[in-house]
């Protein structure tokens, strides 16, 4: 990618690291369903996917 596409598809506000979301994970809606139903908000699934 080159300078200008990096910039584009990031946020100034997240520093250029892209922006993830509980849907990028691998992760179907029903195991994500399950996960909240078991205490995990958004941020909890992130770091459960990225660990």
């Amino acid at each position: 990618m080159n300078e200008m596409t990096d910039f584009q598809n990031t946020d100034p506000q997240n520093e250029g690291y892209p922006q993830l979301s509980p849907a990028d994970t691998g992760w179907t809606d029903e195991e994500r369903q399950a996960m909240r139903e078991r205490g995990f908000d958004d941020m909890d699934i992130l770091k459960a996917w990225l660990s």
